[in-house]
């Protein structure tokens, strides 16, 4: 019976665990604090630097674009919005903005989207310029034969959603 016994004991021991809390003592060491906290400044200044200039850079890509892009772009308008004056509001948004708007007025029937339409080339890159200055709109080519104009927009019911800002622009007329 002896036997048994020492074999149960064995076992018994086998799942007992033993837990040291001393080897999980954490140590501070001021100088692995301090580098940790530099390494993390260093990182969040290069961010900071990294995004001031991405947007400098930005800034000053649109402002070249309006002085020497812009210009050249020759733009009609029309609104198929049912907003009475969104045409002439935008005309003169573009204006300011540098573009050369020739013409505007109304649409001959409504509009669900607002469609730019590049007249000249035939890859819609002033097309894509002037949506992406606008903040969307549906891209299509449509050659003109006279070469009078280089986009058409066509102002649909959703243009306050596509720039919401030119809703409270009030230029005196």
């Amino acid at each position: 019976m002896k036997k048994k016994n020492i074999k149960i004991e064995k076992e018994k021991k086998k799942f007992q665990i033993k837990f040291n809390f001393e080897s999980f003592r954490i140590r501070f060491d001021l100088k692995k604090i301090i580098f940790f906290l530099g390494i993390i400044v260093i990182f969040g200044l290069i961010a900071i630097f990294s995004i001031s200039t991405y947007f400098s850079f930005s800034k000053r890509k649109m402002e070249l674009m309006k002085r020497e892009l812009f210009p050249q772009i020759k733009v009609e308008i029309y609104n198929g919005s049912g907003y009475d004056g969104l045409a002439k509001k935008l005309t003169w948004y573009l204006r300011d903005n540098g573009f050369d708007v020739v013409y505007y007025g109304n649409a001959s029937e409504e509009i669900l989207k607002t469609i730019i339409v590049d007249r000249i080339d035939s890859s819609m890159k002033y097309a894509k310029i002037l949506k992406n200055f606008l903040g969307g709109g549906i891209v299509k080519y449509e050659p003109d034969p006279d070469k009078l104009t280089t986009i058409t927009i066509l102002i649909g019911k959703d243009f306050y959603n596509i720039l919401p800002k030119i809703k409270n622009y009030d230029k005196v007329f």
